[in-house]
């Protein structure tokens, strides 16, 4: 079996699970709030369950996507191969 291509829709699968975790660190980030407030770091509520998910899901999809796209490219003339020669 050889691996030639992945499929792009891959990337979308990466990019949810950026967002699901940049959410659980939002969520994270939104508990420390006062502690962060503390060192002046003041914590909105729309930056940390909005903006940041949303941009940590689209550029971990780009990364994805590039990766993928880089791969296409590279494994037309070197396929990755599960097979081996019994001798």
């Amino acid at each position: 079996m050889k691996l030639t291509k992945i499929n792009y829709n891959s990337a979308v699968i990466f990019g949810v699970f950026s967002v699901a975790m940049y959410l659980v660190v939002g969520v994270l980030q939104w508990s420390l709030r006062d502690a962060l407030l503390i060192q002046g770091i003041v914590v909105k509520p729309l930056q940390t369950f909005v903006v940041a998910p949303l941009v940590g899901g689209v550029i971990g999809s780009l990364f994805v996507l590039v990766g993928i796209l880089l791969y296409n490219s590279v494994a037309k003339k070197y396929p990755i191969s599960w097979t081996t020669n019994k001798n």
